[in-house]
């Protein structure tokens, strides 16, 4: 084997590790724990329902959210240590709906003895939580049996945060609860979901994967 050779196979060798890291990334952190999560009803149901029923459609900016999802596994096992606390923490609560047993699985950030704590790495720290954040922190704090947790911003660019308190609150927790009845009977009967996200309907120049499909279906007026 000449130099030339030997760098060029080295090269493939790194690129191959590098794709074989993604690969299996991408299976680790896209498992499916059940037909229904916290995440598909906090964010936007529709894009749950088309997911579950044609499957996934991931954006051109993967790989960025990769690394941002990368820094945020890093920065969630360091607070585990340093919060005596439990990272990655799964649980499943179990909802009558329509007459059926409903199972829906949570994973919170991070749990200690005394609140729950969900990270999340951003490009800018936002003045207020967002919306679906706070709601999917209000669902953990349920299904952990813990009265208060913390919302984390951290600007994965130059480490800047910003933390929120959150205390249990029933408004919240009843529009969780009205989103899962309207997500499983859609599921249930094959319909669109009432509830959406018109935020995460187009971001910038780019749009939801399943944009189209969801237009043309009229789910809803774009």
């Amino acid at each position: 084997m000449t130099g030339l050779d030997e760098i060029i196979a080295e090269e493939e060798a790194i690129n191959l590790a590098i794709d074989t890291a993604i690969y299996s990334y991408l299976q680790r952190r896209t498992k499916v724990y059940a037909d229904i999560q916290v995440t598909d009803l906090v964010y936007c149901p529709r894009r749950a329902y088309f997911e579950k029923k044609y499957g996934k459609k991931h954006n051109s900016n993967d790989f960025s959210l990769i690394v941002g999802i990368l820094i945020h596994d890093f920065m969630l096992q360091a607070l585990a240590e340093e919060l005596n606390g439990d990272n990655e923490v799964l649980t499943v609560e179990v909802f009558n709906i329509d007459g059926d047993f409903v199972k829906v699985y949570a994973m919170c950030d991070l749990l200690t003895d005394k609140y729950v704590l969900e990270l999340k790495t951003c490009g800018r720290l936002p003045n207020e939580p967002r919306d679906s954040h706070v709601m999917q922190l209000e669902a953990y704090l349920r299904f952990f049996n813990r009265e208060y947790g913390y919302l984390v911003y951290v600007n994965r660019n130059n480490g800047d945060r910003r933390i929120f308190k959150h205390y249990r609150d029933d408004t919240i927790y009843d529009e969780f609860k009205n989103r899962l009845d309207d997500f499983y009977v859609s599921l249930k009967y094959d319909r669109i979901p009432f509830y959406y996200n018109e935020s995460l309907c187009k971001f910038g120049k780019r749009k939801c994967p399943y944009y189209d499909m969801c237009y043309e279906s009229s789910a809803i007026q774009i």
